[in-house]
Formats: C-alpha cells, sequence, structure tokens
C-alpha cells in the first residue's frame, strides 16, 4: 500500500493549532472529513473514533510526533491526514513536550494487518530527524504533502508528467476575493497564472441602442471582470476547489466566481 494512493493534498495542513488534545482531535477530525472517502460521515462520528483510541493511550510519541488513529466501520479506504503545528500543541506525549507533527491515520474496520503496516511505515519514516525538520519548514498544502510522501516512500512519487496536469480558469467577477484567490495559490505553491482583463458581452453590448434595453434599462456596466489562468497537478484540484468554497460558498449559488477545470490535450511554452 503506497502513501502517495491514499494521502490527498486536501488532508494536509500546514497551520494547525489547538487550545488542547481533545480540541486537536475534533479539529483533525474536520481535516479527514475533507476526504472524498469520508463525504458520508460526520466529524462528531471520526472524532469518537480517535478518541476510542486515544483513552487506550496517548499516541502523542516523543520528538514532537503525534501519530493518532483508529478504525471506522463503514469506511472503505485508508485515509491518512498530516497537519503541522510551529507552536506546537500539548498531547500527552511521552517525554511530555509538545506535539508538532500530526500524522492521522484511519482505515477501515476489520483491517488489522493493513492498518498496523501503515502505521509502521510512517512510524519509521517519522523517526528521521531530517523528515521532521523538513514538514516544519513546509508553507503549503503542496509542499507539505510532496515532502511527506518522498519521505516515507523513499522516492519520489509527485511527478508533473503528461496526462497528471489540468489547466484550471477562474472568471472572477467579484474584485473582493482577488486577495483570497491570491492566498490560495500561495497556499498551494501555485507560482505561475495568468490575469487576463475580460469584458462579458452583455457590457459590449449594452453601449449599443439595440441592446441597451435587453440588458438593462439603465446600460450600467459591470467593471470588474478577470480570468486566472493556470496549469495545476490534477490531484490539487479537489483541494483547491474546497479552499475557494471555504471563502465563498457553494460556487454554484455564488454569482461572483465561475470555476472551469480543462484537460490539457497539448501544451509548449507554459
Amino acid at each position: 500500500m503506497e502513501i502517495s494512493e491514499i494521502l490527498k493534498v486536501e488532508c494536509c495542513e500546514t497551520d494547525f493549532n489547538a487550545n488542547s488534545k481533545l480540541d486537536a482531535l475534533k479539529k483533525i477530525a474536520e481535516i479527514l472529513k475533507k476526504s472524498e472517502h469520508l463525504a458520508s460521515f460526520k466529524s462528531d462520528t471520526i472524532y469518537e473514533k480517535l478518541l476510542e483510541r486515544e483513552n487506550k493511550g496517548s499516541t502523542g510519541f516523543s520528538n514532537g510526533i503525534a501519530i493518532p488513529h483508529g478504525q471506522l466501520e463503514g469506511l472503505q479506504d485508508f485515509v491518512i491526514a498530516v497537519a503541522i503545528s510551529k507552536k506546537g500543541i500539548d498531547f500527552e506525549s511521552l517525554d511530555k513536550k509538545k506535539s508538532k507533527v500530526f500524522v492521522t491515520i484511519l482505515g477501515p474496520a476489520g483491517e488489522n494487518v493493513e492498518h498496523l503496516k501503515l502505521l509502521a511505515k510512517i512510524s519509521q519514516a517519522l523517526k528521521e530527524p531530517s523528515m521532521v525538520d523538513e514538514l516544519l519548514n513546509c508553507s503549503s498544502k503542496v509542499s507539505l504533502y510532496e515532502n511527506f510522501v518522498t519521505s516515507a516512500e523513499g522516492i519520489i512519487q509527485v511527478e508533473q508528467a503528461k496526462g497528471k496536469e489540468k489547466l484550471l480558469v477562474l472568471i472572477v467577477k467579484d474584485e473582493k476575493i482577488m486577495d483570497d484567490l491570491a492566498e490560495i495559490f500561495v497556499e498551494f505553491g501555485i507560482q505561475e497564472a495568468t490575469i487576463l482583463d475580460a469584458d462579458q458581452m452583455k457590457n459590449l453590448l449594452s453601449t449599443k441602442p439595440l441592446f441597451m434595453g435587453f440588458f438593462n434599462f439603465t446600460g450600467e456596466k459591470t467593471n470588474f471582470n478577470q480570468i486566472i489562468i493556470s496549469k495545476i497537478h490534477k490531484e490539487y484540484i479537489r483541494a483547491v476547489v474546497q479552499s475557494i468554497e471555504r471563502i465563498v460558498g457553494d460556487i454554484n449559488n455564488y454569482s461572483g466566481l465561475s470555476l472551469l477545470v480543462l484537460d490539457l490535450f497539448y501544451s509548449k511554452g507554459f
């Protein structure tokens, strides 16, 4: 079982903080809930399973590492979440120090052998001091994802290969969300994007006598209309959309933004 097949970008968090161990478990449950495999489960159910295991003994180990884990009835696939807390959280660790690196495993009930194999693989990888340091220095979800997978597997699993990239197109009509979108791009390590000033057809035609009354009675224009185009790895699409919808809500019900994800058939110099 490859970690690269289990861990997803949406379940990575570089700015994780909590007031207590219980608060941390609740927030970890919310991160896990972002996985498509847990879409039908309530956060409280996930939290209770993690707490059930924690009550048997703390999963806070030494050197700032915590590996909460549990098994959930009805879950079909393993889910992993990786969260980094720069300040650290009191997680009742063995060495009494605050935990900073949280790697959580949630697996199907009854899959004990695979669960233990995955736990052992992650535990072994986290014993390397350099891995912990690298994870703590990650500034984006993507860098955290790639660093964890690379270190845990021992080889680079994330490749920008043909067929793995998509074209993300955002049509932005609400200027107020531009800063938020920029922050999301930084968060996911998306460094290259093209922003085009655009004009809606109704703005062009509303000045023409024949069409003025058709679009509106005043001929008033929508001044802001920009298109953002970026190439993005297909594994990151779901996480990027989730981040955007945490700001604007359901995009289907929000008039200030439209989103397209297109297959890249061929590209050069892009």
